[in-house]
């Protein structure tokens, strides 16, 4: 049984959005390491997509906020640089996916370890204010000062 089970987790047409999530970081490194920096860019912008579904899921856990903070980090290092003008924000939709899992009834880790992970992406957000006067960043780090100001107290159990 259990070698049944490994084929089922290695095999290729697996629906994990988690195994998906670890093919392409393997895929956005190697593309990086070669030289394919919008291959790169691309495979980082696919794993944040779906971080950001494992994320909002009801069965979102702590490993879950570690992967997003882990894919923004990459996103935020190896892609093109957000513009206030760009449609999508992959820090605001971090931030939002973040701070709804801080006020929501979830078990008391979860949420101080999201409220973890939105000062990480509230750090990203600090660079781009510094590097080009992002308002949209401003915002971000602004809503995460609120949330930890309103949130800390009863997080600190």
């Amino acid at each position: 049984m259990s070698a049944q089970l490994l084929t089922l987790v290695s095999s290729t047409n697996s629906p994990s959005l988690t195994i998906k999530y670890n093919r392409l970081i393997d895929s956005a490194q190697t593309a990086f390491l070669f030289g394919h920096q919008e291959k790169a860019a691309n495979c980082y912008h696919e794993a944040f997509k779906i971080s950001l579904r494992i994320l909002q899921q009801p069965s979102a856990n702590r490993v879950s906020i570690n992967r997003m903070v882990e894919v923004c980090n990459f996103y935020f290092d190896h892609c093109p640089i957000f513009e206030d003008s760009d449609d999508d924000c992959f820090l605001e939709a971090a931030a939002d996916a973040l701070s709804s899992i801080v006020r929501s009834q979830k078990e008391l880790k979860i949420r101080k370890k999201a409220l973890e992970g939105f000062r990480h992406i509230a750090c990203l957000a600090c660079e781009l204010v510094r590097f080009n006067q992002s308002i949209r960043c401003q915002v971000i780090i602004d809503q995460y000062v609120r949330l930890e100001s309103s949130h800390a107290r009863c997080l600190s159990h």
